[in-house]
């Protein structure tokens, strides 16, 4: 069994699954792990070659041999599918169509504000800020500091004047916290 893990969510891909894609795996093209119509009675998850086009809304991971795209918007819609093949390829994606909007809106949020303002100021010290996890249930946000950021002795004065500004404008998150 293989996993794939963005953030708090879980996709399985079987190993028939795995082997099967890469027996079909077709140079300079990756598998994009999608769901369209989401949070909708008639969505449907969808697995199909692509080409990698860098933007906020696709993260590339790496399984083993074979690279896969995934839609950062429908992640917590794919969160426990199973892939697995017999005879095709089988897709059991439990979440695909509950409403699930408002934690996909909210996430996605966090990851634009990280990206666009908040780790473009960092990278001017060679640091940035990665998330460590996202609860939705319990509106919790949890941070760290990577590259020279991580050692600097400014990260507390940084987070709380900072980053907490900007993320203070998700009003349904609560919680905002700083892992050391």
């Amino acid at each position: 069994m293989n996993v794939i893990k963005i953030f708090n969510y879980y996709i399985y891909i079987t190993d028939s699954c795995y082997n099967y894609l890469l027996l079909n795996n077709k140079k300079k093209f990756f598998y994009k792990i999608l769901i369209k119509n989401k949070g909708n009675l008639f969505s449907k998850t969808k697995i199909y070659y692509s080409f990698f086009k860098k933007n906020l809304f696709n993260k590339l991971i790496k399984i083993k041999k074979i690279f896969f795209i995934i839609d950062i918007l429908s992640i917590c819609f794919l969160n426990n599918s199973c892939f697995h093949y017999e005879k095709k390829i089988i897709i059991n994606s439990p979440n695909s169509f509950i409403n699930l909007f408002l934690e996909n809106k909210i996430l996605s949020k966090i990851i634009f504000l990280l990206k666009i303002l908040i780790n473009k100021k960092l990278l001017i010290h060679n640091g940035y800020l990665k998330i460590n996890y996202f609860n939705f249930n319990k509106k919790t946000l949890s941070l760290f500091f990577l590259g020279n950021c991580n050692n600097c002795n400014f990260t507390s004065i940084t987070f709380n004047n900072f980053v907490l500004k900007i993320l203070k404008k998700i009003k349904l998150l609560k919680f905002i916290k700083l892992n050391e």
